[in-house]
């Protein structure tokens, strides 16, 4: 029962043949890319206490929810990037970040994920959110300086009507975003994230591997 496009490495060359070999017809493929949803790197992220455990998000994550007070931010031990079988992402600064000219869109490191902060997004996207925190501007500030305060300027700003503040976070809907970034330039804790700055993380990561 599994798809003829369940192969995202092949992408939609491998779903043709596949769907040639099994008689039917190969659904329409869009190339995706994992993403996390998170900026809260060491410097903005407050913590409650000081891990000394296994390292795995997993683990310490069981322990209070992890080392971090914001209880929907990266736990930044690299679970993800030991499940990654491309090699795609590196821990900087406490945060992971995606390679995407590594990511296969294959969802491994969204399943490994205890705190769900991965998606996978369509490839070509030019905007997300980086943070996935549902509790509201007052108390999201006490712990993170750089979370959603969820004030709608995103919301208020888009021509489109492609971000919508839903549960105290901004979310976007990619079938309508046209890549203008009027929300990122009117978000005020300048976490509306454009592909022209994961490009310069991406030289980051690359430096880091070498």
């Amino acid at each position: 029962d599994a798809p003829v496009n369940g192969c995202t490495v092949g992408g939609a060359e491998a779903a043709k043949k596949v769907a040639r070999v099994m008689g039917v017809e190969a659904a329409e493929t869009v190339k995706m890319r994992a993403q996390v949803m998170c900026s809260g790197t060491h410097e903005y992220s407050k913590k409650k206490y000081v891990y000394n455990g296994v390292s795995d998000c997993v683990a310490a994550s069981k322990l209070g929810g992890g080392d971090r007070i914001c209880p929907n931010g990266c736990v930044g031990l690299g679970t993800c990037v030991a499940a990654c079988p491309f090699g795609a992402i590196s821990v900087i600064n406490g945060v992971a970040v995606v390679d995407y000219r590594e990511c296969q869109g294959c969802g491994v490191c969204v399943k490994a994920c205890p705190k769900n902060i991965i998606r996978l997004i369509p490839f070509d996207s030019r905007h997300w959110v980086g943070c996935r925190s549902v509790d509201d501007g007052k108390t999201t500030r006490k712990y993170c300086d750089v979370g959603c305060i969820s004030c709608k300027l995103c919301e208020k700003n888009c021509p489109e009507g492609a971000i919508t503040v839903d549960t105290n976070r901004a979310v976007i809907d990619y079938a309508k975003c046209t890549g203008c970034d009027h929300c990122v330039d009117k978000c005020p804790r300048h976490i509306i994230w454009s592909s022209h700055t994961q490009g310069k993380l991406g030289l980051v990561i690359t430096r880091i591997k070498e």
